[in-house]
Order: structure tokens, then sequence, then C-alpha cells
């Protein structure tokens, strides 16, 4: 219903776990861009168009969820770029 949704907002460094121990680097969104986003919008992954700054715009996945197995407690909106 919501989609396609667009949002904008501060990148902030999560956890480095996606990096670290998978070698795929991540973009975390802030706590308040996650708060923004539409609260019936299912947890899960999507795909989409992502650029940084006024940078080139690349193809993405986005999750929006917790991480059951990391044990996560708040949300998260976590994105990674395909080049």
């Amino acid at each position: 219903r919501h989609l396609p949704y667009f949002c904008r907002g501060e990148v902030v460094n999560g956890f480095g776990r996606g990096s670290k121990e998978l070698g795929i680097p991540a973009a975390n969104f802030s706590e308040q861009v996650v708060k923004s986003f539409p609260s019936d919008i299912s947890t899960g992954v999507y795909y989409g168009w992502a650029c940084v700054g006024n940078g080139d715009v690349h193809k993405m996945v986005l999750s929006i969820g917790w991480n059951p197995f990391y044990k996560n407690i708040k949300k998260s909106v976590v994105s990674i770029l395909l080049y």
C-alpha cells in the first residue's frame, strides 16, 4: 500500500557486523528515519534504488525489521548498494 516509498535521512554507524562477518558494507538509517516509516509497512527485504549525497544512483536491497539471530530489540532499516 505504501510502495513505492521514498525516504531520506542520515546514515549512521551500525554494529559493523555486515562488513566484518559478511564482507558486505551496509548503510544504516538513523533511529529518527526508522521511526518515520509508516507503522504498517511490513518487515522484510525489499529492493529499490539509492544514492548517497548527490552521487550516482545504484540498485539496492533494504532490510526492515529486527534481526533475531543477533537478538536486536530495536527495528532497523539497513540497505546494501549493489554495484
